[in-house]
């Protein structure tokens, strides 16, 4: 009989051999994992003439390496040529340092990177010199759980390392180093070294996209229970060097369908949301500038918060039938309780053709229409000497030989843009301020004249002030306030017939102006140099005036997450055009006299004098609304919320005996439920009534 105890005694013992073993089977495994990565990877090089540098970025790209070196420890914009193929790292790290007094250390999938000491030892500079410690640190998330590979990094170099299994991590710093710890779906935290040796860092999330808040109709929802198809775009996507904010669309979100009719100084762009919804007049989409129905091109790209588009039904429900065609909301800058911040920005751009037509010279041109002549009836229409003039150029004004294009275009035009902005404010008043000036020049090439410039441009100047005031702690007064002022001055004839003009009349039709002076027509045809200089100009002015005032009541001493608002704005647009337009004397050449002299033929008759019109018009228009919401969310996972609106808005043009008012409705919604009712209103001076538009 076997004694119990001698056979427990044996039991355990072979048990505790057993894991032993197992564990230095798994050490040696590991062991071996780590020797034989150098070992087994290899990689393939061709660079000719690239850095050191991207010699690093290349090996880590291709492999699980990562390198780790001192500042001033090696050359990094040291240019080598490498041509390896199927090779270990160590063979091209011998091959790269080669003649260097570099060396390196391969540990694992870490490679380090050194001088080589006197004594011909691998290692860095002894800690003494350097002045640097150990410091001994650990990662944990929100929950105090380790994170392993968290990037730790020395701010301002390269130095770094990453977190193990547990979480912690060990590096060589200077107490005057600062480090930045770094992990994927969390925000960047910074140490201050100073006297710490060691240190426990917890990181805390990023704010979850869908916690983020979405302009929607009539406020704002939380991006996961926004059901509706709506698209945003960052106001630094929108602050391109182009006059208008439309003409910055195209491409920049989905659905959007733009199209820019010209390139003149100062256009504009039409655009749609998710194709053409409607045949009528009134297809695009509604504008709403801080909750007013405004032109876009009149908000100036820097001083926009927030911009929104609602393309499905489902997110334009509230609006009705004004945003069957999608709509764009814009959200403006306010100020924040902070120290006064000044913000400038200055922008030079230079604008050119994407295609430049090559026209042809009066060699071509002549080649090719008695090709057509002689086919026709057998005659050249351009004898040989006749054809020897206008190619040496030997009479311009008998015989020309013009390129049209560049006595007319540019290759390059320029604009300048340039805004400043302040904000701030305390507990109870909040500011923003901005300015900003546009200028753009056309891509003609006109000659200024003593009676007037031709040149073709734009200008732009745009002011804008909001401000909050904390009235009480409960009741918020906000003041919106801007200004543009546009200029825009055009040719004396339609710009399209210039460029038409430009490549319709041959090289060898007329000359731009005589040698006398005289001002030059063909008989037949136009001369493209003289409509684009003597014609006259029209000068373009607009001036807009907003204003917006709103008052909003917290009634959470009633009930929690119950607000009313109540705002009013008022807008004037006023327009004039200014036609200066002349009908000059023109002339064609017969030929020369005995003394030489050009003998020329009056083709149509005029003066010199510029006639003038004028014509003006303008629009008002004003808008009330008021509204009570409620939003209020229960144990952490019900959420009920419902809007009453109110609002009535007024268009009336100035200058006609029209007065039209558009239609008011109120609203009332809670989940599930809605009720609408329509108002109508009568025309002024009739019995007739009409709907909402």
């Amino acid at each position: 009989m076997v004694n119990k105890r001698f056979s427990n005694y044996w039991s355990v013992k072979y048990r505790i051999m057993k894991i032993a073993a197992i564990f230095l089977i798994l050490g040696i495994n590991a062991s071996l994992a780590n020797d034989t990565y150098s070992q087994s990877t290899t990689l393939s090089l061709k660079a000719n003439n690239k850095t050191v540098q991207e010699i690093f970025s290349e090996i880590e790209k291709q492999s699980e390496y990562v390198f780790f070196y001192y500042d001033g420890v090696l050359d990094i914009n040291r240019k080598v040529k490498l041509d390896i193929t199927d090779q270990t790292v160590e063979v091209i790290l011998k091959q790269l340092f080669e003649g260097t007094d570099n060396t390196y250390v391969i540990k694992d999938r870490q490679i380090f990177i050194s001088k080589k000491k006197d004594n011909g030892l691998i290692g860095p500079l002894p800690l003494k010199a350097q002045n640097k410690s150990t410091f001994r640190g650990k990662v944990l998330d929100d929950f105090g759980e380790p994170l392993p590979g968290a990037a730790i990094l020395v701010a301002g170099s390269t130095r770094g390392v990453t977190t193990d299994l547990d979480g912690s991590f060990e590096l060589e710093v200077n107490k005057s180093d600062k480090l930045v710890i770094s992990y994927l779906g969390m925000e960047d935290q910074e140490v201050v070294i100073g006297n710490q040796n060691d240190v426990v860092i917890r990181m805390k999330p990023k704010v979850d996209e869908l916690e983020e808040v979405t302009v929607v109709a009539y406020g704002k929802q939380k991006k996961a229970s926004v059901i509706g198809a709506i698209s945003t775009i960052t106001s630094e996507q929108l602050q391109v060097p182009v006059a208008k904010l439309s003409t910055s669309l195209a491409g920049q979100m989905a659905g959007i369908v733009a199209i820019q009719r010209t390139g003149e100084p100062g256009a504009g762009a039409d655009f749609w949301i998710r194709g053409i919804s409607s045949f009528g007049a009134n297809n695009t989409p509604l504008i709403l500038v801080d909750g007013i129905e405004r032109s876009m091109d009149l908000v100036d790209p820097e001083d926009i918060a927030t911009f929104s588009i609602l393309k499905d039904a489902t997110a334009t429900a509230l609006y009705g039938v004004r945003g069957a065609n999608g709509i764009v909301l814009i959200t403006t800058k306010r100020g924040r309780e902070a120290k006064p911040a000044i913000n400038a920005r200055v922008e030079y751009g230079i604008s050119n053709p994407t295609v430049t037509p090559k026209m042809a010279n009066a060699s071509q041109w002549m080649d090719y229409y008695n090709d057509i002549t002689l086919q026709g009836n057998g005659q050249l229409a351009y004898q040989p000497m006749k054809y020897d003039k206008y190619v040496n150029h030997t009479d311009p004004d008998l015989y020309p030989n013009v390129d049209w294009w560049d006595t007319t275009f540019r290759n390059i035009s320029n604009n300048i843009r340039a805004n400043v902005n302040v904000s701030g404010g305390g507990k109870s008043v909040r500011y923003y301020v901005a300015g900003s000036f546009y200028s753009e020049n056309g891509i003609f090439k006109p000659v200024k004249n003593p009676q007037y410039d031709p040149q073709v441009g734009y200008k732009k100047i745009n002011f804008r002030a909001n401000v909050d005031i904390n009235v009480t702690r409960l009741t918020e007064l906000s003041l919106s306030l801007s200004n543009q002022y546009e200029i825009k001055n055009r040719l004396g004839v339609a710009m399209e017939s210039v460029y038409e003009n430009t490549l319709a009349v041959p090289s060898v039709a007329v000359v731009p102006v005589f040698s006398d002076g005289s001002l030059s027509r063909p008989i037949v045809g136009t001369n493209p140099y003289l409509d684009l200089n003597y014609t006259g100009y029209s000068a373009d002015f607009w001036n807009n005036a907003q204003s917006l005032i709103s008052l909003t009541q917290d009634f959470s001493f009633i009930t929690p997450g119950l607000k009313g608002n109540a705002k009013f704005s008022w807008d004037a647009r006023n327009e004039s055009t200014l036609d200066k337009r002349k009908s000059p004397v023109t002339y064609d050449a017969l030929g020369r006299d005995k003394e030489g002299n050009l003998i020329l033929h009056q083709n149509r008759d005029g003066n010199d004098f510029l006639s003038l019109a004028r014509s003006n018009r303008g629009a008002q228009t004003w808008n009330f609304e008021t509204s009570l919401t409620y939003d209020q969310l229960f144990n952490d996972d019900h959420r009920v919320n419902g809007l009453f609106l109110f609002n009535i808005r007024e268009y009336t043009n100035n200058l006609s005996d029209t007065n039209l008012r558009s239609g008011t409705s109120g609203r009332y919604q809670i989940p599930g439920y809605r009720r609408e009712r329509d108002y109508r209103l009568k025309r002024p001076g009739s019995d007739g009534i009409y709907d909402n538009p």
